[in-house]
């Protein structure tokens, strides 16, 4: 008995010590490296959900589009910003059902360097909200609500109302018009004339008894770089003074200006000098601004000299007296009357082309569309730049210019941009690939980034707010997703709009590939566009 009792308690230990590894070998065949955790499972009809999907791994993760329930009875209310914690990144939902049922959110996938992994599945119970139909007041069905009228139920009275206008527009002109009067000619200064009246103008401001050095050298240098730019038609203003320096050596040795090199250097010292002041805090001592003062009026005499030397309309002793003016030609009164017919006879024609082929013919030849049309229309896709990028959009992008200069030839192979609309207009789409000669090495994504946004906000004028970006793998390239707001102020309009920027941003070993998006930021179908757009892109080999 005694024996019996003994093996059934060795039986029994084996057993234990089975259960126990069974037990550990389950714990560790449930580690993952991604994780899903909820408030709650069981809400009623409008509540919210907060879903959270955590990733062990802080470096190359892309969480997705999150997959909801096959019925489409749950609903994403908002995608929060990815949380970066200690060695742990989590991504956070908020979920909400207005329909009653039990409903599944599949398993999500997951991408930590490139390799799929995916979460658990989730069940959700939506329950009804209870209703007293005994203490609840009961209303009586309401009327049918016509829909309000849109601009599309009057579009057709365009048609009638336009040449009705214009009609009357020309009535009005001949029955109200006044006599032409005589223009005064315009008169034109000389760009000589005009650098040496504002050096006059400057000594009577007397900056340098009021110590404003900066300010003194500021205008001192913008009318030699006036005067260059007017007469000798250089790119003055926008040049540094290296640039203008070299510029003006290559143009005089090529156009024989005859501008001496004694000139050339006095130019190139007075404008370094200004440099210093401006950007050094250099506070030279008055002899040496006097100096300065005397070589520009210099500079501006001995090349205005040099520059019109062969110039048979322009004498030596002219220089302070010279005054282009030109008269601007009357038109004849029966020239004008042809004019305004030919006009009206024009806009009869292209009035019933219209009428005739119908008003979104016109619309999609010559008008454009609006982002609400941009979503109905048939899209294209094609690949542009080298190496392509594949993108679907509403409209084909179209090859813009790009000249490398020539101090970067040796770092840029290639370069291509195509893009649709501008960057001042209500939607803008651009593809941009460079190539370059050399590896890129280990690149730079924050570095390279904000290049590309300083160039971009420098080209229209904005500062860019909230700014924020996320981890993008697309066919093996990693790049980011660069999300942005900004304030433009509409040329047209002349009001201030709120936009939104999207970029992004690829980077391999010898390219780098950007898509950019701006749009209004309240526009929900420019929204719709632009995620089209996104999820479009394919980077290729």
């Amino acid at each position: 008995m005694m024996i019996l009792n003994r093996v059934k308690n060795l039986q029994m230990k084996k057993k234990l010590v089975y259960i126990i590894l069974l037990i550990g070998f389950i714990g560790l065949a449930q580690e993952n490296s991604v994780s899903i955790e909820t408030n709650t499972t069981t809400i009623k009809i409008g509540e919210q959900i907060q879903f959270k999907i955590g990733v062990n791994e802080i470096n190359n993760v892309v969480f997705p589009k999150l997959q909801l329930d096959s019925l489409g009875k749950v609903e994403v209310l908002e995608s929060l910003p990815v949380d970066t914690l200690k060695n742990r990144l989590e991504k956070r939902y908020l979920l909400t059902s207005f329909d009653s049922g039990h409903y599944v959110l599949p398993k999500q996938l997951v991408l930590i360097n490139n390799k799929q992994f995916f979460t658990d599945s989730l069940l959700i119970n939506v329950a009804t909200v209870k209703v007293d139909t005994l203490k609840q007041k009961m209303f009586p069905i309401k009327s049918i609500k016509k829909e309000p009228k849109t601009f599309d139920d009057y579009k057709h009275l365009l048609w009638w109302i336009i040449p009705i206008l214009i009609l009357l527009a020309v009535i009005l002109y001949f029955i109200f018009r006044k006599k032409e009067k005589k223009e005064a000619p315009k008169v034109y200064v000389a760009p000589i004339k005009e650098a040496l009246q504002r050096l006059k103008e400057l000594d009577e401001k007397q900056l340098l008894q009021q110590n404003k050095i900066k300010i003194y050298y500021s205008e001192l240098t913008d009318i030699v770089r006036t005067y260059i730019e007017k007469d000798i038609n250089i790119p003055a203003l926008e040049s540094t003074t290296n640039e203008l320096i070299e510029t003006i050596t290559d143009f005089n040795e090529s156009s024989n200006l005859g501008i001496s090199k004694e000139t050339i250097q006095q130019l190139k010292e007075v404008l370094q000098s200004a440099d210093l002041v401006k950007f050094a805090k250099s506070k030279p001592i008055i002899e040496e601004i006097k100096s300065d003062r005397a070589a520009v009026e210099d500079i501006l005499k001995n090349t205005q000299h040099a520059v019109h030397i062969n110039d048979a309309k322009v004498k030596s002793d002219e220089i302070n007296d010279e005054v282009f003016t030109q008269n601007k030609s009357k038109k004849k009164k029966n020239n004008l009357v042809k004019y305004i017919l030919i006009f009206i006879a024009v806009f009869i024609v292209g009035i019933g082309v219209a009428g005739y082929f119908g008003y979104n013919y016109m619309k999609d030849k010559f008008i454009g569309n609006t982002t609400s049309e941009m979503n109905n229309k048939e899209w294209y896709t094609s690949a542009y730049g080298y190496p392509s990028v594949s993108i679907e959009t509403p409209e084909i992008l179209q090859a813009q210019t790009i000249e490398i200069p020539e101090n970067l030839k040796s770092v840029i192979e290639n370069a291509t941009t195509y893009n649709y609309g501008s960057l001042i207009s209500n939607f803008y789409v651009e593809v941009t690939t460079t190539s370059f000669v050399n590896d890129l090495g280990d690149f730079n994504y924050e570095a390279g980034i904000e290049a590309a946004l300083q160039q971009m906000a420098q080209k229209v004028g904005i500062d860019f707010t909230n700014l924020e970006q996320e981890i993008r793998v697309n066919n093996g390239v990693e790049g980011r997703i660069i999300t942005a707001d900004y304030e433009l102020n509409n040329p047209v309009t002349k009001q201030l709009n709120n936009n939104k920027l999207t970029m992004l941003f690829f980077a391999d070993t010898k390219n780098i590939r950007q898509i950019i998006i701006t749009q209004l930021a309240s526009d929900e179908n420019a929204e719709q566009v632009s995620e089209r757009i996104l999820k479009s892109v394919s980077l290729n080999p």
